[in-house]
């Protein structure tokens, strides 16, 4: 059996820009689930007052101890194979990607700091509690902002819109 799946261009199509909107840098949504069935998530939300640039700097922030992890691994095994002492090569590393992290933390105190942390733990098991409540208040706030961020790049909602909807889940997680 063969399944044919075609699609006809909207007649409404998005507008020109729509294509070329980059993701907004609103925050960011964990979740991690333990061996024991405990469901852990996080849901940061920057301030849509904090400039574009230091939003920007806070994500590579984020993601910079597996970055600096990773890079130093290789430059550390490269160094090893071009016959470098391991511990000249890890001061070397280290030279380089601490004063990196430090500045990253630094630069990016005052969006962390405003940024609005709703985060919630519940078991995996049990489907009721004052805990799932949590877990359900979050999803509600993570979902619609989620939604606004893909219907902005999407070109069904403008700027204005999107930051409507970033500014009300702000206010209702702080």
């Amino acid at each position: 059996m063969v399944i044919e799946q075609r699609t006809t261009p909207s007649q409404h199509g998005a507008s020109p820009h729509a294509l070329h909107r980059s993701r907004p840098h609103w925050g960011y949504l964990s979740r991690s689930v333990s061996r024991y069935g405990v469901v852990s998530s996080t849901l940061v939300i920057y301030s849509p007052d904090a400039p574009a640039p230091e939003r920007r700097r806070a994500e590579l922030s984020r993601g910079y101890g597996v970055f600096a992890f990773g890079g130093g691994l290789l430059v550390w095994i490269g160094c090893a194979a071009a016959g470098i002492a391991p511990l000249a090569a890890l001061v070397a590393i280290a030279a380089v990607t601490v004063p990196v992290g430090i500045a990253l933390a630094r630069g990016t105190r005052a969006v962390r700091r405003t940024a609005a942390t709703v985060t919630a733990c519940c078991s995996g098991l049990r489907v009721d509690g004052e805990d799932r409540d949590a877990q359900r208040r979050l999803d509600a706030l993570a979902d619609s902002i989620q939604g606004a961020s893909a219907a902005y790049r999407a070109g069904a909602l403008d700027r204005e819109g999107f930051e409507r909807v970033w500014r009300a889940v702000y206010t209702h997680a702080a």
